[in-house]
């Protein structure tokens, strides 16, 4: 969610909020002989008050679940969750006094820690990666279709090579099985023969005269093919704008001119992918902190509730 003006009354209620909650927490402290508590009366309203903060935001995975609801907009829920979240920050310290306390609180207000670091986290994402995405890839897809878009962008490619090199765009392939069959064969003669004199005939590949067809044909199975494909990463060369750069470079000097256009279109699909490999990590990185958020979250309710009910008994 972009934090925009429609978050402006929530940031001065929650500003304001800390404000009073501060303030009234300085004359508590200074008007109680034994230093301020969580178990005093003070303390336990900040406690509830900063618990009922915490339970709020946690009710937005609830509300998701509903999206036809009077209960408000999923934005007012979203814009809620985030405000009446960090104002829990100082609820909660005015609680414990801004002191640690036992193993259980040890826990807890680190639990507590992670969890507004991550949602802080989340939220500077929310405003700076999908600006960044936009800025330098153009080429974009739904984040749940990448793997489609990835196949559909090879296919389109792949026909549009088979078209201009015709017979030799199935020969790399071949050669290919040749080169495996042969090698597959020298192996098991090596391993089950022990010969004591000569050596192992092995066939060797016929020398082809160069055909520039034929030279786009194996770049294309070699190289692009592998880096189109949607489990390509980061560590295939042509990931590398410099390297696939000086590769294409190599292959328009190989081939003809007539050949040229179908080169360009090879390399604007690796600049295609390279973004959409982009995009893919952008994605990661803007929606992956839920992965950690989400958790502790809920491990965050837990130990609030044991808390609370030791709290109650001891």
């Amino acid at each position: 969610m972009l934090v925009d003006r429609s978050h402006f009354s929530w940031a001065s209620w929650c500003i304001g909020a800390t404000f009073v909650a501060l303030i009234l927490y300085w004359i508590y402290a200074q008007t109680e002989p034994n230093g301020p508590s969580g178990g005093s009366w003070q303390g336990m309203l900040y406690g509830v008050a900063g618990t009922g903060c915490m339970v709020y935001a946690g009710l937005l995975a609830w509300r998701k679940t509903i999206p036809k609801t009077q209960l408000g907009t999923a934005k007012a829920w979203l814009r809620g969750h985030i405000w009446i979240g960090l104002l829990s920050v100082p609820l909660i310290l005015c609680h414990c006094g801004f002191r640690w306390g036992g193993l259980l609180e040890k826990c807890l207000m680190v639990t507590f820690a992670l969890v507004i670091l991550s949602g802080i986290y989340g939220l500077i994402a929310q405003q700076l990666l999908p600006r960044l995405m936009t800025s330098t890839s153009p080429a974009q897809a739904i984040a749940a279709q990448l793997n489609v878009a990835c196949e559909r962008l090879r296919r389109s490619t792949e026909i549009a090579v088979q078209a201009e090199c015709a017979s030799e765009f199935l020969e790399p392939l071949s050669s290919k099985s040749k080169k495996r069959k042969l090698t597959e064969v020298a192996t098991t003669v090596s391993t089950t023969h022990s010969l004591q004199d000569g050596v192992v005939p092995q066939e060797e590949p016929e020398q082809a005269a160069f055909s520039p067809k034929l030279e786009l044909a194996t770049f294309y199975w070699d190289q692009l093919d592998t880096f189109l494909r949607s489990d390509a990463n980061d560590s295939h060369d042509l990931a590398n704008p410099t390297l696939a750069k000086a590769r294409f470079g190599r292959l328009r000097d190989s081939v003809t001119a007539d050949l040229l256009k179908v080169v360009d279109n090879m390399q604007a699909a690796c600049d295609e992918r390279r973004q959409l490999l982009f995009q893919a990590k952008i994605h990661w990185w803007l929606h992956g902190w839920l992965n950690i958020h989400i958790p502790l979250s809920v491990t965050l309710l837990v130990l609030g509730l044991y808390h609370i009910i030791t709290a109650i008994y001891y």
